[in-house]
């Protein structure tokens, strides 16, 4: 009896670990938004998904306007980061071709990088405004 509690007690307390883990990202917002908004994706799929996508408009986008998309979505840079690291696309993300063959090697349909791309774009849209959204919507199109 006493073996069960600790093995339970263990479980309990790796459980929370992992979850405090994830909720300690800095773009955990983002992430949150992403999994009702696109369901059936993992956490590696949509971080590489989102993060793809904004590197892409990192890469296409004016500096300036870019600046705006970063400061809506905390934690950009790192999830452009760690989707390069995730996809193998490394620090260059190419086009929206390249994204998605990287992101179907992944599992990720062509659909859902479509959902992930305007689920992103609304999350930021809701912090830096219409013209935000719509410049980033209208780059994956």
């Amino acid at each position: 009896m006493k073996h069960r509690f600790a093995v339970l007690l263990t479980a309990v307390v790796v459980l929370f670990a992992f979850a405090g883990c994830s909720s300690s990202l800095p773009y955990s917002g983002l992430l949150s938004s992403l999994s009702g908004g696109v369901p059936g994706l993992s956490t590696d799929q949509l971080v590489a998904s989102a993060g793809s996508l904004l590197g892409l408009a990192g890469e296409k986008m004016p500096a300036a306007d870019f600046a705006k998309v970063a400061s809506a979505i905390p934690g950009s840079s790192d999830l452009v980061k760690e989707a390069g690291k995730l996809t193998g696309l490394g620090n260059s993300f190419g086009s929206l071709g390249n994204v998605t063959s990287a992101l179907g090697k992944m599992g990720v349909t062509p659909d859902q990088v479509a959902k992930v791309g305007t689920s992103v774009a609304d999350f930021a849209g809701k912090a830096g405004g219409d013209a935000v959204k719509n410049s980033l919507s209208s780059l994956w199109k």
